[in-house]
């Protein structure tokens, strides 16, 4: 037990780290640009990419805090800022591109370059780009923060999970309260503003694919069942507006395992409870069952996005 935990949420050393640490803060993205095609026709379509809303949050709040840098101006200080995004214009390109470099400079760090023959050709593509681009900041950054919480976790969640269901998971260390049920376990900050919250539970699988609807429906029964409110009639539930679940699902591989990804808003029935929540569900097909694990936090008087986030990098490190 105590082998599988020190593999699932210890320190892993990266070698040779001879270049410096990047800097800056979570979800900070330098945008180098040309001037020029930056204030003519360019500038909406990239506020409007990199400065869109998070998906499924009761609020407005940015993917990133964008700071934009001109590209014929002083580039030394931001050279080891982690997020790179390098717009360019080549008129001998054949067709847009889209390289992506890791650790150019500094250790933990991403450059992705855009180049296309002119401006209106690199507001087309990065339109058309949008969800790749956006990815992989989104996904760097995460892994950045799944990356620290294997070095500094929960051990109670990590040790309560490992009795529950025989896997293992790292979050955050404030996490301290708990409860178990029938493979079920849900552990959380216990707070009023800012807390966070991991839920696992798991359902037999029926041999068929994975769909947002069978979530919802095997979703709203778990915590139905175990997440009750303060009074008899009220109980967690996935959030609804004229009978549609509020949520955003999309396959994807993630750590080599196909998963779907669910980014939804939770109410409490008959309460006035809410906030939003991610869920990542797999199929172990040796155990015949869907595993799900799911971040949710309760935040009414502070920004989600960053406590969400790191929830969300919190599942990657399920084993």
């Amino acid at each position: 037990m105590s082998l599988l935990l020190l593999v699932a949420c210890g320190a892993r050393e990266e070698k040779g780290q001879q270049k410096p640490l990047s800097r800056g803060l979570p979800y900070e993205l330098v945008l180098i640009v040309p001037e020029p095609i930056y204030k003519g026709a360019l500038k909406d379509t990239l506020e409007a990419v990199l400065k869109g809303s998070t998906p499924v949050l009761p609020q407005h709040e940015p993917l990133f805090r964008l700071d934009v840098v001109y590209a014929d101006g002083n580039l030394t200080p931001w050279r080891t800022f982690r997020n790179r995004l390098v717009v360019a214009v080549d008129r001998k390109a054949k067709e847009p591109t889209m390289g992506v470099a890791k650790n150019p400079v500094a250790r933990a760090q991403m450059e992705v370059k855009v180049t296309a023959r002119n401006a209106y050709e690199l507001a087309e593509y990065i339109g058309k780009s949008r969800q790749r681009l956006t990815d992989l900041f989104i996904n760097h950054e995460l892994d950045r923060e799944a990356a620290s919480l294997r070095r500094k976790y929960s051990k109670m969640t990590a040790d309560s999970l490992l009795a529950v269901s025989g896997h293992t998971v790292c979050v955050p260390t404030g996490l301290r309260a708990s409860k178990t049920g029938t493979d079920f376990l849900w552990t959380g900050t216990n707070l009023n503003d800012k807390d966070q919250n991991f839920v696992y539970y798991s359902y037999p699988w029926d041999g068929e694919a994975l769909t947002p609807e069978q979530f919802v429906q095997k979703r709203d029964s778990a915590l139905k069942a175990n997440i009750p409110g303060a009074q008899l009639n009220q109980w967690m539930q996935t959030a609804r507006e004229q009978g549609r679940p509020l949520i955003l699902a999309r396959m994807r591989t993630i750590n080599n395992k196909v998963v779907q990804e669910i980014h939804g808003l939770w109410e409490m029935h008959n309460g006035a409870l809410g906030g939003p929540f991610v869920a990542l569900e797999r199929i172990d097909s040796a155990a015949r069952k869907v595993l799900v694990t799911e971040g949710f936090i309760y935040s009414p008087h502070s920004p989600k996005r960053n406590l969400m986030r790191q929830m969300e990098a919190a599942l990657r490190t399920f084993e």
